[in-house]
């Protein structure tokens, strides 16, 4: 193996030890990130990762971006004239040098949303436009009558009748992370980047153009407990560790994970051994 990326290919290749590169002793910050890059979040908050397991890996899985080419073809002729244009366009796919199926258990404080009431009623007993806007405290009332030209309160009353609804939304109960109801497994898929040297510019945008390549591979699906997905894969890149380990190269990790993880991007070192 002449080369680090083979060496990144051999051993996370083994579930577990992806699994202990993407949550090393407890620390599920680098799962946080591939959590927050395919997932918008709206309705949910994490409050801890409870466990982390890795599921299939596919070795040098291929993605092929997709390629727009628009023309134009015209020919004035004195007479009908068919044209046939045919347009063949090849190109190098994007590679994954891992594909993994994460399986995470998270302990979450999720919205789920809901109505509690209804509530509708008459808008009456308009004598004047104060009257109106005293019971319909949220409407702009100058710009609804300058919008249907109307003038006076009289207008307003003979324009129509005047529906006011309530809707009173379900509030959450109260967080307790201990209740097992708060617990939920969702299923991450993970494409893992290999490269030969710490070179975070060609990493990120190796990053990148994975992510970009496997955007249009989103489909429709059923919003999970924590949303609607943004990407169909989480993408991490693999580094390798300075040897000796030293502070500064500690400290290069660190501010590394951290410009990554500013992208939605994880970032990961593993000894060349």
């Amino acid at each position: 193996m002449g080369t680090f990326s083979d060496t990144a290919l051999l051993a996370l290749g083994d579930p577990d030890r992806l699994r202990a590169a993407l949550a090393p002793a407890g620390d599920s910050s680098g799962v946080l990130t591939l959590i927050n890059a395919t997932h918008e979040l709206a309705s949910a908050r994490i409050d801890r990762v409870a466990d982390v397991r890795v599921g299939d890996i596919v070795l040098q899985q291929p993605f092929y971006p997709v390629r727009r080419v628009t023309g134009d073809l015209s020919r004035t002729t004195p007479s009908y004239l068919r044209d046939d244009l045919r347009l063949s366009v090849t190109h190098e796919p994007v590679w994954a040098d891992l594909l993994a199926r994460v399986q995470v258990d998270l302990v979450a404080e999720v919205d789920l949303g809901g109505v509690e009431s209804v509530v509708t009623r008459m808008v009456g007993d308009i004598a004047t436009l104060d009257d109106f806007r005293a019971q319909v405290p949220f409407l702009d009332l100058d710009e609804f009558m300058h919008r249907h030209h109307l003038v006076t309160v009289e207008d307003l009353r003979d324009a129509g009748e005047y529906l006011v609804a309530e809707i009173r939304l379900r509030a959450p109960p109260p967080f307790d992370p201990a209740d097992p109801a708060n617990t939920y497994g969702i299923e991450i898929s993970v494409a893992v980047l290999a490269m030969d040297s710490l070179d975070l510019t060609a990493g990120l945008r190796a990053a990148k153009r994975l992510r970009a390549a496997a955007a249009d591979l989103l489909t429709p699906t059923r919003p999970s407990v924590l949303g609607e997905p943004k990407a169909p894969y989480g993408v991490a890149v693999v580094f390798p560790a300075a040897t000796p380990a030293s502070p500064d190269a500690q400290a290069r990790a660190t501010a590394t994970t951290k410009l990554f993880a500013r992208e939605g991007v994880l970032s990961l070192f593993l000894g060349n051994t």
